[in-house]
């Protein structure tokens, strides 16, 4: 088992780590690539390289399923727009790693764009079989093809070994291919009023034990990218209920508002990394 007490999970570096203490927990921080860490996971998933996704967010996104399929659909389109500005052609494949109920399974679908999702909670695979949506448990170290897009919403800040997951990723698409990051914003308004104090909250920006164990900052996603020889598109933050970028929830008035002075604030919620893979 890698011990990252005395260095960090993506940049290795020894020399410039920060220990911080918040109530319980004991959180790292890298002053060269900006990610905050926690070195210890005490509950993982059945693979054992990743936290678990709280059991109240899996509730919320099956009983919403049904109720989203409608900006799911708005949202692929206009992400597919983009998708196709950068391939130069038009997308025939999708990879969603860690895609939870597959809600964008339909509208790619009738896009003529083949949707393939895979996540390891048992959970999703049932959804799936339940809601006609075709969703496998196949560990990503196991799927094969080749793909146009290759997209992990959510999914970075739960695994362990960031720089051998990107690999993975990577490893999963075609040349030209483009990598979609979705991940929590630990430089978001949310984020900086959960550091003000640990009495304020037991939760520091976006660590949050024992789900959320790894956070990111923009530069932090840059230097990732970076490692892996990809080609920076896009690398900014989002309010959630961004047109293009957001999130698929259903959002009441006061989150629409809380979402529109972050997003105005260039403090979103939400930061999102597109990076293409170099032709070879």
């Amino acid at each position: 088992m890698i011990d990252y007490k005395n260095c960090c999970p993506i940049c290795d570096d020894i020399q410039k780590q920060k220990k911080i203490s918040w109530g319980p927990h004991i959180i790292f921080s890298c002053k060269n690539c900006g990610l905050d860490y926690c070195n210890n996971m005490e509950i993982r998933n059945s693979s054992g390289d990743s936290s678990p996704v709280h059991q109240q967010g899996i509730e919320m996104m099956a009983a919403s399923f049904h109720t989203t399929q409608k900006l799911a659909d708005r949202l692929c389109n206009a992400r597919l727009k983009v998708y196709e500005d950068i391939l130069d052609h038009p997308c025939r494949n999708v990879l969603e790693v860690g895609c939870g109920p597959g809600v964008f399974h339909r509208p790619f679908s009738i896009r003529r764009v083949d949707w393939t999702g895979i996540d390891i909670n048992p959970y999703w695979k049932q959804f799936g079989q339940q809601n006609d949506v075709p969703i496998s448990t196949q560990p990503l170290l196991k799927v094969k093809e080749k793909f146009d897009v290759v997209i992990a919403y959510q999914v970075l800040e739960h695994v362990k070994d960031p720089m051998s997951f990107m690999a993975l990723l990577t490893n999963r698409l075609r040349p030209g291919g483009i990598l979609h990051l979705e991940l929590p914003n630990h430089q978001s308004l949310t984020a900086k009023m959960r550091k003000i104090s640990p009495f304020i909250s037991d939760e520091y920006g976006f660590i949050q034990p024992p789900m959320h164990l790894r956070a990111y900052k923009k530069r932090t996603l840059q230097h990732l990218i970076t490692q892996l020889n990809m080609e920076t598109k896009l690398i900014t933050v989002f309010a959630n209920n961004h047109p293009i970028w957001g999130q698929v929830r259903n959002w009441n008035m006061f989150q629409h508002l809380l979402y529109f002075i972050s997003g105005t604030l260039g403090m979103g919620s939400l930061l999102v990394g597109l990076a293409q893979k170099v032709n070879t």
